[in-house]
């Protein structure tokens, strides 16, 4: 059952039962731990946390939202409740909360990351880095942080220094998958297409059978484009078929096509 905004915090305490449907009158002691229970905050992010992951973004952002309005000092709650957001699709809206935060809190390298990310997908690389750059200052061997540097280098089309990101990153953890995988689309970006398929080929075997949908997914993908900035269309294609419809990887080919023929200006400097 979804429920407005309001009409959660006017019905807050039945949620725990069953959302506002006539039910028999809980006892005092039962009534006043549902109460508490309604302005904890972190009994609130826990359950937004738990929605979170069974794909609920709708209850996710609802007590998410009740927890950081309760407690707007607390860091971990914005950012929940930010996840929450993206989750459902309203990244601009997670960037509209976290923004004035990473201003304001510089030295929280979590917050930074978090943020960092968001603005590359929002097509703001540059806003990005220099963000990422204060986080890792702070936290220098945080591997997530060496890597959405990366990201947001070769997005910039500066595919050396990207490199030299994702080198520090994969010597903290040579095993890491993203890592692995962002070096091996930067080194197909400055034409190296054999060490990224290097890198790409024994890293989808390791991945085969285990349940890292996501970055079988991410392996996939990068080893799609690989092909296609080769020119080689039939294996590009093979290997999109398997996920994709024959529209989507018709345009996935063109995009490749035109990325082969455009390549992105390198830029010599952050």
């Amino acid at each position: 059952m979804q429920l407005s905004r309001l009409s959660f915090i006017s019905c807050l305490p039945a949620i725990f039962l069953t959302a506002c449907v006539q039910t028999p009158s809980p006892a005092p002691d039962t009534t006043r731990q549902m109460m508490k229970a309604a302005q904890d905050p972190d009994a609130l992010a826990r359950i937004g946390q738990t929605a979170l992951q069974t794909g609920d973004v709708n209850t996710a952002i609802i007590f998410y939202s009740r927890a950081a309005t309760l407690r707007p000092d607390r860091i971990d709650l914005q950012l929940g409740y930010a996840q929450a957001l993206t989750a459902n699709g309203k990244a601009n809206d997670a960037l509209g909360l976290l923004m004035p935060l990473a201003g304001k809190n510089p030295d929280n390298a979590q917050l930074g990351l978090v943020t960092g990310r968001l603005l590359i997908e929002a097509g703001r690389p540059r806003e990005a880095l220099n963000l990422l750059q204060a986080a890792l200052h702070q936290s220098p061997s945080d591997l997530h942080l060496l890597v959405a540097l990366g990201v947001a280098l070769d997005t910039l089309g500066n595919q050396q220094a990207a490199q030299g990101f994702y080198q520090q990153a994969l010597a903290l953890n040579p095993d890491d998958s993203a890592a692995r995988t962002d070096m091996a689309l930067s080194l197909a970006l400055s034409g190296s297409y054999q060490q990224a398929l290097g890198i790409l080929r024994p890293l989808r075997s390791e991945l085969a059978g285990t349940d890292q949908t996501a970055h079988i997914n991410a392996v996939e993908n990068a080893l799609a484009l690989v092909y296609g900035l080769m020119g080689d269309h039939q294996t590009s294609s093979a290997i999109l078929r398997h996920r994709l419809s024959e529209q989507q990887t018709q345009e996935n080919l063109a995009f490749y096509d035109t990325v082969r023929r455009n390549p992105a200006p390198a830029t010599s400097s952050p």
